[in-house]
């Protein structure tokens, strides 16, 4: 379907008028034709129809792609699920599917998705080091003058990977703009994600000093909203590994979260949480 045929069925499914959504925007002959097929619209028109029908922009690609799940978060969703099962196999496999996707698209995209399932895989076995893999990233993300979310979550994938000094030199730039789309709903979460895991990065390495300072930026991010439980939830237990830097552990606390995961039944979160506390108590020791 074109453009102007989705708006129409969506206008008569509300039930709205042609004059409540297009008056002043086009003419009673380019309505029958917009909605038609016959023509197009100047994408000021577009948003200003897309404002007078209450539509969000994402809400009428979702219609216009015929409800079709986004790819690209199904293929991030696939290989986050096989790292934390700790499905070595699966993961390469999915390198493999996602290589041929690039061969037979030439897509960049493919090409990045297949690099960070190879980072993934290097994280939990031994193979060697993915310099040609780390590199397909960091070119393309030094070449762009301008992040936007694709390059931020792209950024966000590999952070295990990047030395410590560019991590400092980027996360400046990348928290600016991760703030920027932080005003989007469907982004509210990934600036809490970024610092979370540049944090968790720290923790582990046992750098008191930048512990703090992520954790200070971490909890600038926190929603007042009780209904991000998750995220208190995590800000406290990292205050509590931080505690347990200082020497200061509260074990009743940090066992108490654990069990509200296990409680909730997130496992996975859980299982992450346990070996980091076990990391960082090894390190204090």
């Amino acid at each position: 379907m074109k453009i102007g045929e989705v708006i129409g069925a969506i206008r008569k499914n509300k039930n709205l008028k042609s004059k409540d959504v297009y008056k002043g925007i086009l003419s009673r002959p380019a309505i029958s034709r917009f909605e038609k097929g016959h023509s197009d619209t100047t994408t000021d028109k577009f948003f200003q129809i897309l404002d007078n029908l209450n539509l969000s922009l994402e809400e009428f690609h979702f219609l216009y792609d015929g409800n079709k799940a986004n790819t690209d978060a199904m293929m991030i969703s696939a290989y986050s699920e096989a790292y934390y099962a700790k499905d070595i196999p699966k993961l390469a496999v999915l390198e493999g599917e996602v290589k041929n996707r690039f061969e037979e698209t030439s897509k960049i995209k493919y090409l990045h998705h297949a690099s960070i399932v190879h980072l993934l895989r290097c994280n939990l076995s031994e193979l060697p080091f993915p310099h040609k893999e780390l590199a397909v990233i960091k070119d393309y993300l030094f070449q762009c003058e301008t992040w936007n979310y694709y390059e931020l979550v792209l950024f966000t994938n590999s952070l295990d990977f990047f030395p410590e000094e560019v991590l400092d030199a980027v996360y400046t730039k990348a928290k600016e703009k991760m703030t920027e789309f932080n005003q989007l709903k469907r982004y509210k979460n990934e600036l809490f994600s970024l610092i979370s895991n540049i944090l968790v990065l720290q923790l582990e390495k046992n750098n008191l000093e930048k512990s703090l300072l992520y954790y200070a930026d971490l909890e600038k991010t926190l929603s007042t909203s009780d209904n991000r439980m998750y995220e208190h939830a995590m800000l406290l237990f990292f205050k509590e590994l931080i505690a347990v830097m200082q020497h200061k552990e509260d074990t009743e606390k940090l066992t108490a979260i654990l069990q509200t995961f296990k409680l909730l039944d997130m496992e996975r979160i859980g299982n992450q949480c346990a070996g980091l506390l076990e990391i960082v108590r090894k390190n204090n020791a």
